[in-house]
């Protein structure tokens, strides 16, 4: 087996997985390099929808709560200045958004299976 070959095999196992994870990192290091925080939910989606996809709710749960951790460290919260404060809050919700969307994705994924 060629190193081609191997890496071909690495990345169909786990690609999709460090596409989420640098997705991820992009946004964060966007947030703090222009000194703003990414407020979209699109980017922490995107990384949680690519994780859902290939390998499941579970895995898609993990990174809705990594992608919250993410926000977080972005300084995403608190969204408004009378919320200061609440960043528990918002973190429990921007969680629910995003792990909704993991389930969505894994559902659209079964249901495209099915009618196949």
């Amino acid at each position: 087996m060629s190193v081609f070959e191997s890496l071909r095999n690495l990345w169909s196992v786990c690609g999709h997985l460090v596409l989420a994870i640098v997705v991820l990192i992009l946004t964060v290091g966007t947030s703090v390099a222009i000194d703003f925080p990414v407020r979209s939910i699109i980017p922490y989606a995107i990384s949680v929808s690519l994780s859902a996809w290939r390998y499941g709710l579970m895995v898609g749960f993990v990174f809705a709560g990594l992608a919250t951790l993410a926000a977080l460290a972005a300084g995403a919260f608190p969204t408004r200045s009378e919320l200061t404060g609440q960043e528990v809050g918002e973190g429990v919700f921007t969680y629910l958004k995003l792990s909704a969307i993991a389930a969505g994705v894994v559902i659209g994924k079964k249901v495209n299976r099915t009618e196949e």
